[in-house]
């Protein structure tokens, strides 16, 4: 059987280790290389992958491989996307899928145009506790859902995720979107519009860092999202994934992160939870070989992040207005 041939572009989001690492596991799948703007950071992380290290990102997208992984500051996604496109290479795009929507459609059409699929890193939709909770809501257990309730919570996180200009904002465009993509998902339904209060007020770093999100549908559904990066620096868990579905017969909740071991360091005074049991990362990747394999649809496509996007930019608009702000796509 042919060895499927990945390689990831860049190690600037945290990310790319797991993913790396996911790739690694799976047989008859091959790490190529990596490509990465800083030199130490490159050869570090090729040296520990075992694969090489290129400078240049337009070389490194000449060598035989079949897909990427692109893992770069956000900014970078539609630069990186497009060129991969064009060299004729499946992708996989870190969340969020661009910062604005010029920059989403400009990927979505050259992956279109070149004949390669564009998928985003969702991987909370291959969680093993998120599965089970749609696979409940599609059986009609808890009957039609009236709302949502979401947590995505978080450390603050460092470097370029605290600038604007390469991140594409704060916590709301961090943290909204997984959410907003599961709410989409489990729905069935589309956004309409959007109502946001957000600001900077916990860290003091110059950037948002809470926010209340709260979303309508267009089949009345209705949802909120807390995105904050409220968690302290000795906070056990890096992130959560919390939602409470109401339904017209029940009620469902869900922790995605619950499978975890408390260790606690005497010397460091630190309680770290260490995960076990499943690997959404793992899935995601699995996806994405699936796909490379296959040239199918992925089951988390362009179009996905871009409609998790559109919420974050919209709740940017509203916090701006203090208003209720429609959302229509262009895509």
């Amino acid at each position: 059987m042919k060895k499927v041939k990945i390689g990831i572009l860049s190690f600037e989001h945290m990310h790319a280790f797991s993913y790396a690492i996911g790739l690694l596991k799976l047989p008859n799948v091959e790490l190529v290389g990596i490509w990465d703007d800083q030199t130490f950071r490159g050869t570090e992380m090729a040296s520990k992958l075992k694969t090489k290290y290129y400078s240049d990102y337009q070389e490194f997208l000449k060598e035989e491989m079949d897909g990427v992984i692109i893992c770069t500051s956000n900014v970078l996604h539609k630069k990186m996307a497009v060129a991969a496109a064009k060299a004729g290479k499946h992708i996989l795009v870190e969340k969020p899928f661009a910062t604005n929507e010029e920059d989403a459609r400009a990927m979505i059409e050259a992956a279109k145009e070149n004949n390669v699929q564009i998928m985003t890193a969702f991987p909370m939709r291959f969680d093993t506790s998120i599965l089970e909770a749609k696979a409940a809501v599609d059986r009609g257990e808890i009957g039609d859902i009236i709302s949502i309730t979401g947590i995505n919570h978080g450390k603050i996180p460092s470097g370029w995720f605290i600038s604007k200009e390469l991140a594409g904002g704060g916590a709301v465009m961090d943290h909204t979107v997984h959410l907003a993509d599961l709410m989409r998902w489990f729905t069935g339904s589309e956004y309409t519009t959007v109502y946001c209060e957000s600001g900077e007020l916990i860290h003091n770093k110059g950037i948002d860092d809470c926010g209340i999100v709260t979303v309508e549908f267009e089949n009345g559904v209705f949802g909120t999202i807390d995105c904050s990066w409220a968690h302290h620096k000795n906070y056990p868990i890096w992130p959560d994934i919390y939602m409470r579905i109401v339904g017209t017969k029940g009620v469902l909740e869900v922790d995605a992160f619950k499978q975890t071991q408390k260790l606690v360091d005497a010397s460091t005074n630190e309680i770290h939870e260490i995960g076990w049991g499943s690997s959404a990362d793992d899935g995601l990747v699995k996806e994405f070989v699936r796909v490379v394999q296959t040239g199918d649809e992925p089951k988390v496509t362009g179009i996905d992040g871009t409609r998790a996007m559109e919420v974050a930019i919209a709740a940017y608009r509203s916090t701006e207005s203090h208003q209720v702000e429609p959302i229509v796509s262009s895509i």
